[in-house]
């Protein structure tokens, strides 16, 4: 399950119009809360008329068509809409975002898309295509007395969903769901967000003094500010085992990694890979150098090889490569575990500087 937050209890490194901005350009969901005090109604207004036999129309399909226009217009206007329960979550449009973004706040008078739970307690996205396709006929359509064959079947529909105040829950003939409307006020204070879309804007709490040396993400005074284990431990940390920590499912901490170390996602999913407790994969055989969680394994090898050896020694990368494969890790990982050691200059000869920017 996708963990989702309100932006104004999340420690931020950038104002909350900045996340939102930048939330809108990559087209990221914004949500709000379904209020307790609304209901909800899916509005169905009319598109265009149904053609079930294609573009060529025979002379009976012409006909039947026009009788039963012919019998729309001569009828009965009436309020296509159902009430939509157990909704979860509010997904704002372009439009009221930038107005949110612009002056802060927004009177949402309908929205196109919201989040609710499936039996899997996943949260699904619908939308006012997905809703037809569930409820073609609206829900209320018997309740209004619709002869749905020819004044609801034979159209296209489009729907946009919109807020009544919590007692109006029946709608009749004698009364239009259009003079129940309530509008909704929205303040940026008041959004939440996938914690995953705003991970670059989240201020780091944790320092290295932070983790205590019992863990398996503790880095040794001696071989800090050497490599990329540095930040891995922090978030390691933080992600499994901190105050805070309320891991989703690992494709969570791929995303993480690949947001704020900029990482390739192979190299970002290997990067997770040492920093689960509990890794699927091959693992390393010495369970005295980590037995779970193999990131003692990166320590162990900066330890042993980047942090004793010279730095222009240009056979270090393969000896760790060699050695982690020895082990029994896979040889992606042992690849990705050399990149991760491997400080950010170094001298491959006596003169010569090269700088690894992957």
């Amino acid at each position: 399950m996708q963990k989702i937050v309100e932006l104004s209890k999340v420690n931020l490194n950038a104002s909350r119009d900045e996340v939102v901005k930048h939330l809108l350009k990559e087209n990221k969901p914004v949500l709000i809360f379904s209020p307790v005090n609304i209901n909800i109604w899916a509005v169905y207004e009319r598109s265009t008329y149904k053609n079930r036999n294609g573009s060529y129309l025979t002379r009976e399909d012409f006909i039947y068509r026009k009788v039963a226009r012919d019998k729309l217009k001569r009828s009965e206007s009436f309020s296509a809409a159902s009430l939509v329960p157990k909704v979860e979550y509010l997904r704002l449009g372009s439009d009221d975002l930038a107005v949110l973004i612009k002056i802060g706040i927004v009177n949402l008078k309908f929205i196109t898309e919201f989040y609710l739970y499936t039996e899997n307690f996943e949260l699904e996205l619908m939308s006012g295509d997905k809703y037809i396709e569930r409820h073609e006929v609206p829900i209320n359509a018997k309740d209004l007395g619709i002869n749905f064959q020819s004044e609801f079947y034979n159209y296209n529909y489009n729907i946009k969903f919109c807020f009544t105040r919590k007692s109006f829950k029946f709608l009749a003939r004698d009364n239009s769901i259009d003079n129940e409307f309530i509008p909704l006020k929205i303040t940026i204070d008041s959004v939440c967000v996938f914690e995953s879309d705003i991970l670059s804007f989240i201020h780091q709490d944790i320092e290295q003094s932070d983790i205590p040396q019992a863990s398996p993400y503790y880095v040794k005074n001696l071989i800090r500010n050497q490599s990329d284990l540095d930040q891995l431990s922090i978030l390691g940390f933080s992600y499994y085992w901190g105050k805070t920590a309320n891991p989703p499912k690992v494709k969570g901490l791929v995303e993480r990694i690949m947001n704020q170390l900029g990482y390739a996602q192979k190299k970002a999913e290997a990067a997770a890979f040492f920093l689960n407790p509990n890794p699927e994969g091959l693992c390393g055989k010495d369970k005295t150098i980590a037995d779970g969680c193999q990131f003692p394994y990166l320590t162990h090898c900066l330890e042993h090889f980047w942090s004793v050896q010279e730095i222009n020694d240009k056979k270090i990368t393969s000896k760790i490569k060699d050695f982690l494969v020895a082990e029994g890790f896979s040889s992606d990982n042992a690849k990705y575990a050399e990149l991760f050691l491997r400080p950010s200059k170094f001298l491959r000869g006596s003169k010569k500087c090269i700088e690894y920017n992957e």
